[in-house]
């Protein structure tokens, strides 16, 4: 759902009233700033940019100079339950209503806390370490990756760790790749499921989705080839008795009339896009929970970098 103007634009100025305040480099304020207001091209980017100087301006120093002060949110986006907060009365957190130090540390490890986090799923110890080896798989931090790429440009010529980072996650917004891939996928494969319960299927969605010419994430890979990750989820799902569930089924027929049809060998976001429905992830949770393990490629790479700068000679 696209906000009306004045809202955006009251975000918009909100964020660059914190970013002052906690004293965000100008330029990543604006970045920060344009999130709540997204314009079509980089024309339009730049037009909003001209007519809102001054708004954005006096918005970012006003936060500068303003006693520093937790960040406001419009009652609209005040939610209950909430996800979390600091409750001073106990001097402890409240996540997904639970106290993070007296429920939560010594009894999940970080990965169950990230999905109970993300999803509000409470995975049992087994079930987070299979999610954990099929998201150490993902680990790809070889720099002809689009997101490596630009995060190694931005730390090895500047020499700065978090604008490297921001360079970087910007990248994994794009369709094809990351989480939002498998995202993507997650939203076909409940297409599928949808079409198989109506009486259809799989192999004739796929000649339907084929005929229109339509894209589906998690099946092809045109540049680097065949996705070497496969197998190994594929070997995780079976060894922990998860390879015969609904979607990594649906997700398996589906290949193989891609296959048959095109030539298109499943990616690593097809396997993860199933593997996390059958845990009953909806695509957006699919999306983010991938992007929180791929988020550690670009943490890695833009230290990395950092360090090493550019080679002379």
């Amino acid at each position: 759902m696209t906000p009306p103007p004045s809202a955006s634009l009251d975000d918009a100025l909100a964020t660059a009233h914190d970013a002052g305040a906690t004293r965000v480099p100008p330029w990543l304020a604006i970045v920060a700033s344009l999130a709540s207001v997204q314009p079509e091209g980089i024309g339009a980017t730049i037009d909003w940019l001209v007519a809102h100087r001054d708004a954005l301006e006096r918005a970012y120093e006003g936060g500068r100079i303003a006693p520093l002060a937790t960040a406001r949110l419009p009652d609209a986006m005040r939610y209950e339950p909430e996800l979390g907060y600091l409750d001073r009365a106990h001097d402890d957190h409240r996540l997904r209503e639970r106290w993070l130090f007296a429920d939560i540390v010594r009894e999940r490890s970080l990965f169950q806390t990230t999905m109970l986090a993300i999803t509000g799923i409470d995975l049992p110890a087994r079930d987070a370490e299979l999610l954990e080896q099929i998201g150490i798989s993902t680990l790809a931090v070889d720099p002809r990756a689009w997101p490596m790429g630009v995060t190694r440009r931005v730390a090895a010529r500047t020499g700065t760790y978090n604008p490297a980072l921001v360079a970087g996650f910007a990248m994994m917004s794009s369709g094809i790749l990351g989480g939002r891939s498998a995202g993507l996928c997650a939203q076909f494969l409940r297409r599928a499921d949808a079409f198989e319960r109506e009486g259809g299927s799989v192999d004739a969605l796929v000649e339907q989705v084929l005929a229109r010419r339509e894209r589906v994430m998690g099946f092809g890979r045109p540049v680097v080839g065949p996705d070497e990750r496969g197998p190994v989820m594929e070997g995780l799902l079976r060894e922990y008795g998860r390879d015969q569930l609904r979607f990594v089924t649906l997700v398996r027929a589906a290949e193989q009339s891609f296959i048959a049809r095109r030539g298109l060998r499943m990616t690593a976001a097809g396997w993860v896009a199933a593997a996390l429905s059958d845990y009953g992830l909806d695509p957006d949770q699919v999306e983010s929970v991938v992007n929180a393990w791929l988020s550690v490629c670009v943490f890695a790479q833009a230290s990395f970098s950092q360090h090493q700068g550019v080679r002379e000679g």
